[in-house]
This record gives structure tokens, sequence and C-alpha cells, in this order.
């Protein structure tokens, strides 16, 4: 059985940052921020810096 830490940065953006998971991410924001700050969507953006220097 494979154990995923959500603690580690990779894993998080893996379980709340794709689309297939967009409803899992809106729970947590929604459990996490009072009753007037709820949020029905979000937008999803790369969260990569593939800049070169």
């Amino acid at each position: 059985m494979c154990r995923i830490n959500p603690g580690v940065d990779f894993a998080f953006k893996k379980l709340f940052g794709s689309e297939e998971n967009k409803d899992l991410l809106i729970s947590l924001i929604n459990a996490i921020v009072s009753e007037e700050d709820r949020v029905a969507e979000v937008e999803l953006k790369n969260p990569y810096n593939l800049a070169y220097y």
C-alpha cells in the first residue's frame, strides 16, 4: 500500500492542484474559511515556474 504524506508540497499539489480533484480543494478551503467566505469555484493555474535565469 502506498502512503502519501499531504504535508509534502508535491503530494499536496497532486492531491489538491489537479482538475479532477477541484472538489477536494473547494472542500478544504470551505472547511478552513468562515461561513461568509465560502467558495463555489476555483481556477487552477500552473504552480511551476519554468523560467530560466
